[in-house]
């Protein structure tokens, strides 16, 4: 349990310093630092800055998924509409980026082209969440709440949009409180997808 604890003191540490100093820029020593643990510390948890970056990044993609419910068709009018439920998914979703800039700032600017290991682990991230979305949206086009469209072009063209506007309100490029980035989301999805 404490060591469980340490980890995650280490991992929050090691978020602020990437995203604060970029991946190049960090060393071990900053994050030691920043941390406030000794060095060997550090490497009964880590084996280097790699390491901890590669776990910081699974960290990240749990956390994002952990937060997608599949969609229910409604049985009962008591029962939450489909859109309802995807209201509540990009809500959880957007709440949880953006209560966490940092982790927008690692995932949007410092895993981006890092080199290749990075660019597998995101793509792989992508790719499940593509499947996911592609497989949400067949089974909406099936049950007449979605227009008929190539169910997997549109997943990842959602899903770079939403990268989109993050990478740009981490930036600064943009304002968006969570409610608003919900609502944009939902006009779009209503105008392009949904019937």
């Amino acid at each position: 349990m404490a060591s469980n604890k340490r980890r995650e003191q280490i991992l929050a540490a090691a978020q602020v310093v990437f995203a604060d100093k970029g991946y190049h820029a960090t060393g071990v020593s900053d994050i030691i630092a920043k941390a406030g643990i000794a060095r060997g510390t550090f490497y009964l948890y880590f084996d280097g800055k790699r390491a901890i970056f590669d776990a910081l990044l699974d960290r990240i993609f749990e956390d994002l998924l952990a937060r997608i419910y599949p969609i229910i068709i409604p049985q009962s009018p008591d029962e939450a509409t489909v859109e309802s439920q995807i209201r509540d998914n990009a809500m959880r979703l957007i709440q949880c980026l953006m209560e966490d800039e940092d982790a927008v700032k690692i995932l949007m600017a410092e895993a981006e082209g890092l080199d290749e290991g990075a660019q597998n682990r995101l793509m792989a991230f992508y790719g499940r969440l593509g499947e996911w979305l592609a497989e949400s949206l067949d089974d909406g086009v099936s049950l007449g709440i979605i227009h008929a469209c190539n169910t997997k072009v549109t997943a990842h063209a959602l899903i770079g949009s939403l990268r989109g506007v993050l990478w740009a309100w981490a930036m600064g490029l943009v304002e968006l409180d969570e409610q608003a980035f919900v609502n944009e989301l939902l006009a779009f999805l209503r105008g392009g997808l949904l019937i």
